[in-house]
C-alpha cells in the first residue's frame, strides 16, 4: 500500500467515511450525463415547473452553450423567475403550464412556491378554501411545433403531481425519439396521493422505448417522519441514445 493509500485509508477510518475518486451513479443526473452518455450532446433543456430558476442555472453551469426554455405559470413565480434569469441570453422563460391538452386550468397556491399543485390533477385532496389562481395551459407538442423545434436533449419535469399530464402532451415527440432525457417526479409508496407512481412512468416509457437510466433525490416520507421513500426523480434515456453510447 503506498503512502497516499494509507493516509486515505486512516482518514477513512477515523472519520467512518468514504472518499471517492468520482461521485458514485446515482447522486447527480448530469454528471451521470457526462460519464455515461459522453456522445450525447446537450443543447436544448426543457426546464417544466421551472419555479423561480434554481434548475435552469445549474444547467447552464453544466451546459453553457444550451438553450434552455423555461416554464413557470404562477404569475409570482414566474416574475421571480425572470428577475433571478435576467441577463442570461440563452435562458426563455414563458409563464405557461405544459399539459395533456391546451387550455386553463388552476394552480392551487399552497405552501412554498415550488409545491403549488394543480387543481384536479394531483391526486392529493385539497383541504379547506386553498388560493387559487388561473393558468394557461399548452402541450409538449404544441409549443415545439409552434417555436420550431425539433428536438429536447434533456427534459425537465416537476409539477407537483402533473407530469404524467406534461407527458401525454408529448407523444408525438416521444414517439419518434425526439426527446433524448428525460426527468420526472414519482411517487414510491401507494400513500403518497401527490406524485405520480413510479410504475405508471416506468410502463409508460417502455411502451415508448425508453429505459430507466438512474434514480436521483430519494427523498422520505418527510410530512409524517415515516423512513420510507415518499418519491424520487427518475431519469430514462431513449433507445437511440442508449445505441448510440454502447461501448463508449
Amino acid at each position: 500500500m503506498s503512502v497516499k493509500e494509507e493516509i486515505k485509508w486512516l482518514f477513512e477510518k477515523l472519520t467512518r467515511t468514504h472518499i471517492y475518486r468520482t461521485l458514485p451513479r446515482g447522486i447527480d443526473p448530469l454528471y451521470d450525463i457526462k460519464i455515461h452518455l459522453p456522445r450525447l450532446q446537450v443543447n436544448v433543456v426543457f426546464d417544466v415547473g421551472a419555479n423561480t430558476g434554481q434548475s435552469a442555472k445549474s444547467y447552464l453551469e453544466r451546459f453553457p452553450e444550451s438553450k434552455i426554455y423555461c416554464f413557470e405559470p404562477v404569475e409570482e413565480t414566474f416574475l421571480q423567475l425572470q428577475r433571478n434569469l435576467q441577463g442570461y441570453d440563452n435562458i426563455l422563460s414563458f409563464k405557461l403550464a405544459l399539459g395533456a391538452a391546451k387550455g386553463t386550468g388552476k394552480m392551487v397556491l399552497e405552501g412554498n412556491s415550488d409545491v403549488f399543485f394543480l387543481l384536479n390533477v394531483s391526486r392529493e385532496q385539497v383541504s379547506g378554501t386553498p388560493l387559487l389562481e388561473e393558468v394557461n395551459f399548452e402541450t409538449l407538442d404544441g409549443f415545439c411545433r409552434s417555436q420550431n423545434i425539433d428536438h429536447i436533449n434533456y427534459l425537465k419535469i416537476d409539477t407537483e403531481g402533473a407530469d404524467f399530464d406534461v407527458l401525454k402532451g408529448s407523444e408525438g415527440m416521444l414517439t419518434q425519439q425526439q426527446i433524448d432525457v428525460v426527468q420526472v417526479e414519482a411517487g414510491m409508496n401507494s400513500k403518497n396521493r401527490r406524485h405520480v407512481p413510479f410504475d405508471v412512468f416506468s410502463k409508460f416509457f417502455e411502451h415508448k422505448n425508453y429505459f430507466l437510466f438512474g434514480v436521483y433525490e430519494q427523498v422520505n416520507e418527510w410530512p409524517t417522519k415515516e423512513p420510507h421513500l415518499r418519491r424520487t426523480n427518475p431519469v430514462f434515456i431513449s433507445d437511440k441514445v442508449i445505441k448510440a453510447n454502447i461501448g463508449r
